[in-house]
């Protein structure tokens, strides 16, 4: 149920795959103006994805908007110039020991790290890289953690990349080795590692805090149960018509799927208040 017609939002939260990107990942024209009218009259549009910075500034770029981005689900938070507002990671060496159990029990499983701008692993020639190349349309680089991750530094994520049974089993397995992550499947082949305290509602909360509005004025968009904190967090949310039943049934709101707009379906429901920019 949408929230009273007097109800002015301040900021919108987005996530982007299979969220505002369709099935081709690409973003409608329409879409584009909804939200290049909103950034005209100083609603913050922010992206919040597991992607990589580079993977949604691209995003970003292709809108035509400034604000902050919301990587890794949470994990790396940077200003509209870039500059980081907040970092949570895992261990370098705990990485090194997922990333060490992963090659040695699942030897067909492709397993990369994501550290501030770098993605890299030691076989970037594996089919799963040069798919999630063509997706995301960011480049791989070949070495190891400790290559690219100070001593004392933290891995943002691993990425594991398999046949849907091996993830299944492999996420399972790391739950019970491992404390203190989030493990969860982005799709049946994509398994995403982060540290166990990132939340995207966490995210959230902290944007809105930078900007100084009320958490109650905030709109939420997403499609998968690692949308359902952030969708629960803010005043209102929309899950999307391709999003499980049972993101749909804890969001506010369900709008259209992602092959028909949508996110612009949504904010077209709403009143945002125009700001002083």
């Amino acid at each position: 149920m949408i929230h009273p017609e007097t109800m002015q939002y301040q900021i919108v939260f987005c996530d982007i795959d299979g969220t505002l990107l369709d099935s081709n990942h690409c973003i409608s024209s329409g879409t584009k103006e909804k939200i290049q009218e909103l950034d005209s009259i100083g609603i913050p549009f922010i992206l919040i994805s597991a992607r990589m910075p580079s993977a949604i500034f691209s995003v970003q770029r292709e809108l035509g908007i400034r604000a902050p981005i919301v990587c890794y689900s949470g994990a790396l938070i940077l200003d509209e110039h870039g500059e980081l507002i907040h970092t949570l990671g895992i261990d370098r060496e705990k990485a090194i020991q997922i990333d060490d159990f992963v090659k040695k029990n699942y030897q067909q499983v492709c397993c990369s790290t994501y550290f501030y701008n770098h993605w890299f692993s030691d076989n970037i020639q594996d089919k799963w890289m040069v798919q999630e190349q063509s997706i995301t349309s960011c480049v791989p680089k070949e070495g190891k953690i400790p290559e690219f991750v100070p001593q004392a530094g933290q891995v943002h994520k691993l990425l594991c990349m398999g046949e849907a049974s091996e993830i299944e089993d492999l996420g399972h397995a790391l739950i019970k080795e491992f404390s203190g992550l989030s493990v969860y499947r982005s799709k049946n082949t994509y398994l995403e590692i982060m540290n166990g305290a990132v939340l995207k509602s966490r995210a959230v909360t902290c944007l809105c805090d930078y900007y100084g509005v009320p958490i109650e004025t905030a709109v939420s968009f997403g499609d998968n149960f690692n949308d359902l904190d952030m969708l629960l967090a803010t005043g209102t949310s929309f899950a999307m018509g391709n999003a499980p039943e049972e993101v749909k049934r804890q969001a506010q709101n369900v709008t259209f799927d992602n092959d028909h707009e949508g996110v612009l379906e949504g904010l077209k429901q709403l009143n945002f208040a125009k700001k002083h920019i």
